[in-house]
């Protein structure tokens, strides 16, 4: 076998070598394994285990970057693989939906190596991005290498001045700042922190908090990099703090961890639950500000109302992903949100998807799955079993998820319509300077 990778928006595995009969539609970066020579111009090949025939001039040698932003409902989870085929998971959503997506991706219900994940994030610790993750990390063949936080933890009630730890004697700052997991030896965690703080115990990976003065992050792929540009610390007595933004949830949010990523030509803009107060503090630096410019956006806080206009116009984004869900429903994506950064792209077309809007479109009579159904609490992942239940739910959400490829040179944005594999595609989108350069 050998591996390549398709070079055309969208392209067909067929059931034969002559005929137009198809299995199912692949999209630009999806990975094959050809399986003998070329008849009549296509290459009989293999994805994800079905076998069929490709057109000989759809496949390359070059693997891209891909972007998963995973439908988990009311939450965030995104899984990237870099083109040295590197991953990196943002945030778990409240649920494990994204462990469902890891068991569908990498059939973990089937023999095979264990997946390796290079580097996780928790952009802050709300459990809409948290939870998700503890069962990633506790699972037997998902092996997570390297943390990165922001540094702010949750504790139990009445410990400190808030649930974030204690405030200077002013109160405009929070102190409390953790870097590693013995800072929070003995310390009264809230339960989903303790929960979280000790699978990566179990787990053995290292473990640090990040802020704008680390500059970047190296995952080990010489292709890309990773700047960081949030959270921006204040110092205080000689020591780092977190501005208090108004009161705890919003102080969470808006020291949320901020990540661009750039590839060759493209930039990718991740913003965790960023606020309007902790955009503008980050804007106000002029050095973060002239770096927040990012063709792709991983929307903040679900598009919710409060955003920050200028932090949208900073970023002029080309194709933007917003993160919700209807359970609870905390009615996002706002109609203000998906109209400022409509208003803001650098395109005259921009793309602005909704994995809770995408996750609404279903087969006739398929209907939409009860959240009820799709718990996977208790389950014992060492098992085949519960691998199998886990990627066949998350298979009946998968049109929620919204895919985004690029070669560096060009872009590629997708979503599932239906479970017969076709697709709503747009590409190759040549990635657009900033309507201001």
């Amino acid at each position: 076998m050998a591996t390549r990778f398709i070079t055309r928006k969208t392209s067909r595995l067929y059931e034969s070598s002559t005929g137009e009969e198809r299995r199912m539609v692949l999209i630009f970066g999806d990975q094959v394994e050809t399986t003998g020579p070329a008849v009549n111009g296509r290459v009989p090949a293999e994805f994800r285990g079905r076998p069929g025939f490709i057109r000989h001039d759809h496949l390359g040698l070059q693997p891209v970057l891909e972007l998963y932003f995973i439908d988990v409902g009311q939450g965030d989870s995104t899984f990237i693989v870099t083109p040295g085929r590197k991953k990196i998971l943002i945030d778990g959503g409240l649920n494990r939906r994204a462990l469902g997506f890891l068991a569908w991706k990498h059939r973990l219900d089937k023999p095979g190596p264990d997946v390796d994940i290079d580097l996780m994030v928790l952009s802050h610790a709300d459990e809409d991005h948290l939870n998700g993750l503890v069962p990633i990390i506790s699972h037997p063949r998902i092996n997570v290498k390297r943390v990165v936080h922001s540094g702010v933890a949750t504790f139990q009630p009445g410990t400190f001045d808030t649930r974030l730890g204690d405030l200077d004697p002013g109160g405009t700052r929070l102190v409390t700042r953790h870097q590693s997991l013995d800072d929070l030896a003995g310390l009264p965690l809230s339960e989903s922190f303790a929960s979280w703080r000790q699978a990566i115990v179990n787990e053995g990976a290292s473990y640090a908090a990040v802020a704008t003065t680390d500059g970047s992050l190296d995952v080990g792929d010489p292709a890309i990099t990773i700047d960081v540009l949030g959270p921006h610390l204040d110092v205080l007595n000689g020591e780092p703090a977190f501005r208090w933004l108004k009161n705890g949830s919003h102080t969470i949010n808006g020291h949320s961890v901020v990540l661009r990523l750039n590839y060759d030509r493209v930039s990718v803009l991740f913003s965790g639950d960023l606020n309007i107060e902790g955009a503008s503090h980050l804007l106000a630096e002029p050095a973060l500000a002239a770096k927040m410019d990012a063709h792709v956006f991983k929307a903040p806080h679900h598009g919710s109302h409060e955003f920050y206009p200028p932090f949208l116009e900073a970023i002029r984004p080309q194709i933007s992903i917003i993160s919700s869900g209807d359970a609870p429903d905390h009615g996002h994506p706002r109609a203000a949100f998906v109209g400022g950064v409509g208003l803001a792209s650098r395109s005259t077309r921009p793309l602005v998807f909704s994995t809770e809007i995408a996750a609404t479109f279903v087969e006739a009579g398929q209907g939409i799955v009860p959240e009820e159904e799709l718990s996977l609490e208790g389950e014992d992942f060492r098992t085949t079993a519960a691998n199998a239940r886990a990627r066949q739910l998350f298979k009946r959400r998968l049109h929620g998820m919204i895919n985004v490829r690029t070669d560096g040179q060009a872009l590629y944005a997708a979503r599932r319509v239906a479970a017969g594999y076709w697709w709503e595609s747009y590409g190759p989108l040549v990635p657009a300077p900033r309507p201001d350069n």
